[in-house]
């Protein structure tokens, strides 16, 4: 029941991300006091509502400086900050480094990405049982998917194995307007909620099959440069084809209590 709740006030969160945040309102959707509501929310997901609201903001604007036509202080104002000197320090306290020095650092790495080399390795992965939660939309927004698998699955429990976190994505963004884009937030989930039916999520595996790997460290908002090399250099290169299943990435870590810089994603193509 407690989940239900949750999950509008998340889905609320995420759909009103441009407005000024009101905790009374978000306890309204959850059906909470306000009181009560902040206790919930911190113990399920781990982190208070501006924290969420502020990781949240930080990611749609580190994907904004990707860029180099969108001026700083526009970024800064979608980002809630009331100046740009605010945003910087926000930005470089999360990601650890300036706005500035970011986007400089990945027009960089795409002008040079031809001769950048990666270390790929094929491998054989087992089908993993997962809860799904599809997500329409931008892939940079799939983030919402995930908060929402984070509620169901609330604080650990002693005795829980480490769960396993898994992103599939449907479409190629080149071709499908971002509305429309499709994919899947998975996770595992402890067998104390295997058989568990909640609304708007469904089980589900992730195939089993050869998969050419690929890590990257770094924020989400750099995968895309990641798949695109993937996709244009290595695998042209291989003599390889590519398999029925859809783009997979398995998250080593969570941005929810790691920095950005830090975060370990497996990328993984699948091959015939």
């Amino acid at each position: 029941m407690y989940t239900v709740r949750l999950l509008r006030a998340l889905d609320y969160l995420w759909r009103h991300l441009d407005e000024p945040l009101l905790l009374d309102r978000l306890a309204e959707e959850a059906c909470f006091s306000r009181f009560h509501f902040h206790r919930l929310y911190r113990n399920l997901m781990g982190e208070t509502v501006m924290e969420s609201r502020q990781r949240m903001l930080l990611h749609r604007a580190a994907g904004e400086l990707g860029r180099a036509d969108k001026p700083l202080a526009r970024i800064a104002a979608r980002a809630g900050f009331a100046s740009s000197a605010a945003f910087i320090r926000a930005f470089a306290g999360r990601y650890g480094e300036t706005p500035g020095r970011y986007r400089q650092r990945r027009l960089m790495f795409l002008n040079q990405r031809e001769r950048t080399m990666r270390q790929v390795e094929i491998v054989e992965k087992d089908a993993v049982r997962v809860l799904m939660r599809h997500h329409r939309g931008p892939y940079m927004e799939i983030g919402q998917a995930f908060d929402a698998l984070r509620a169901v699955l609330g604080p650990q429990q002693d005795g829980d194995p480490p769960g396993r976190s898994f992103g599939m994505y449907l479409d190629d963004q080149a071709q499908t307007p971002a509305t429309d884009c499709r994919s899947i937030a998975c996770a595992t989930m402890p067998e104390r909620l295997r058989d568990r039916q909640v609304d708007g999520f469904e089980w589900g595996k992730i195939p089993a099959g050869r998969y050419a790997a690929l890590l990257h460290t770094g924020p989400y908002a750099e995968l895309e440069e990641s798949w695109d090399w993937l996709y244009r250099h290595w695998l042209p290169a291989s003599g390889e084809v590519p398999g029925a299943t859809p783009c997979v990435e398995e998250y080593l870590n969570a941005p929810y209590d790691t920095p950005p810089s830090e975060l370990k994603t497996l990328l993984l193509l699948s091959l015939a």
